[in-house]
């Protein structure tokens, strides 16, 4: 574009100084346009604030007035509430129905028996005839004797005595020398797995009784084989196939306990010298606030939450005299939680004493598990597992327990643990296998490579009988369920 004479010097002046002229012209283009949007913008927010506290102004008014009717809002809430009761209850009789296959009481004990039972479970009936009572107690020891085949070894069991041999069998296992386990071929001569007849007898002699057992103690007693054939035939089914120890998943089991036996006095790492909670450490620093004068301490104190080991009770089937009857057991310790020491208990009470635990690990007292939220729907169950196996099938052990129709909750798995010693030795530095001294028998196993001594503990939950009253509602047919109580 062509610029005439007459104009260049405007131009180039306006060029020149065009960033002072556009700084000076354009405040007064820009300041009315923000001005006006300001004062739009506060508009809208003073038109939807006013909207605003008029409704609130009423909610205040609703509120505010006394015995208002809303009778319509009392109908739902009530029906919803109803849905959500029926929903629970149904989900709780589908987990109760889904245990079925695990709550088979052993033919053995015979079709009058197995009858009375379902009478039991139908709420026809609260108690076992003392006939009934007897064959249980003289039929069980056949029961137990049958738990080593479940699990695909030999039965060792004795009665504890210093005279008695072990169960009806030897221990199947050939007495190889030192050094001729590291040959397979030589392994084929031990069985595939080996459970330790120290072990053995320690569960044997629970259920050894002088004196007529409780219909309670015969349903809990019940309970726990349930829950001993669940992992016997879970070991089984990983041994599957194996011909041999060479070639076995899992070749020794040194402990398998459940129930009181397997409850932990200090779970979760909760003893001395373990990793404590934040909420553990702050609880132990915080001081206590002290009662006034006359008074009582302040409602929202928090009590310090104890972090060292729980004091274990007594049990009439598990203390220093396993085959002692219950009229001898006297009252409980002091229950979880409590600050005294609890009431004397019955003996049925005090067959629940630590046979349980709550979703935290805590052993459950007797007291408490009447009382306790976490016990309402599934009794949990803990277990001991220590075994020996191949440490590539750690994975799959904990998989196959994991994929159990019944909950089986693994919580802690240590590996090569000591055996209660108070070193950290580990399970390969024998050169005879896995027999330590420590394992109650005398036959050597085989020494692989890869294996390990796995320790799991965890726990299995258990249905309990359906029971509307416990969530609220009235209680209906469903509390006539059997099931341990």
């Amino acid at each position: 574009m062509q610029i005439p004479d007459s104009a260049r010097p405007y131009v180039e002046g306006f060029v020149r100084y065009h960033f002072w002229i556009l700084a000076a012209v354009v405040p007064f283009l820009l300041l009315p346009m923000v001005f006006a949007a300001n004062g739009g913008l506060r508009q809208q927010i003073l038109t939807q604030k006013a909207s605003i506290d008029s409704h609130v102004a009423a909610l205040k008014g609703i509120q505010a007035e006394a015995n208002h009717p809303n009778d319509a809002w009392v109908v739902e809430v009530d029906r919803r509430t109803a849905d959500v009761r029926k929903e629970i209850l149904d989900q709780w009789r589908t987990f109760w129905m889904s245990q079925q296959p695990l709550r088979v009481w052993p033919q053995e004990l015979g079709p009058d028996f197995l009858a009375t039972i379902q009478s039991l479970e139908d709420g026809k009936q609260d108690r076992l005839p003392a006939n009934l009572l007897q064959r249980y107690q003289n039929t069980v020891p056949e029961i137990v004797r049958m738990l080593p085949a479940r699990m695909g070894c030999t039965e060792l069991m004795t009665d504890g005595s210093e005279d008695s041999a072990p169960g009806r069998g030897t221990s199947g296992d050939r007495r190889g020398r030192a050094d001729d386990t590291e040959s397979p071929e030589a392994s084929l001569a031990h069985e595939p797995l080996v459970w330790q007849s120290d072990d053995q007898t320690r569960l044997f002699t629970t259920f050894l009784w002088q004196r007529e057992p409780s219909t309670v103690q015969v349903r809990l007693a019940q309970e726990e084989l349930w829950v001993y054939g669940l992992f016997c035939d879970t070991i089984k089914s990983i041994n599957a196939g194996a011909t041999g120890a060479f070639n076995a998943t899992i070749t020794s089991v040194e402990e398998l306990s459940v129930g009181h036996p397997a409850a932990e006095e200090s779970p979760g790492g909760r003893g001395g010298g373990r990793i404590l909670w934040k909420v553990d450490l702050e609880s132990l620093a915080a001081p206590a606030a002290a009662p006034e004068e006359g008074g009582v301490a302040p409602a929202d104190t928090a009590p310090a939450i104890a972090t060292g080991p729980l004091t274990r009770p007594s049990h009439p089937r598990f203390d220093a005299s396993a085959n002692s009857g219950l009229e001898d057991t006297g009252p409980t310790g002091t229950a979880i939680g409590e600050a005294g020491a609890a009431p004397p208990l019955s003996p049925d009470d005090l067959l629940h004493e630590w046979i349980y635990v709550d979703f935290d690990g805590l052993p459950l007292s007797a007291a408490a598990l009447k009382t306790t939220s976490d016990a309402t729907m599934v009794h949990l169950m803990p277990f001991t597992l220590r075994v020996v196996m191949d440490q590539t099938k750690i994975d799959r052990l904990i998989q196959d327990l994991a994929a159990n129709a019944v909950p089986i909750d693994v919580r802690q798995v240590r590996i090569n643990p000591s055996r209660d010693r108070g070193d950290a030795s580990s399970v390969l530095g024998s050169s005879a296998g896995f027999d330590d001294g420590t394992s109650g028998d005398s036959s050597s196993r085989p020494r692989r490579p890869y294996d390990v001594r796995v320790e799991l503990r965890g726990t299995v939950g258990l249905a309990t009988p359906p029971n509307e009253a416990a969530i609220g509602g009235e209680p209906g047919a469903e509390n006539g369920l059997g099931g341990p109580s």
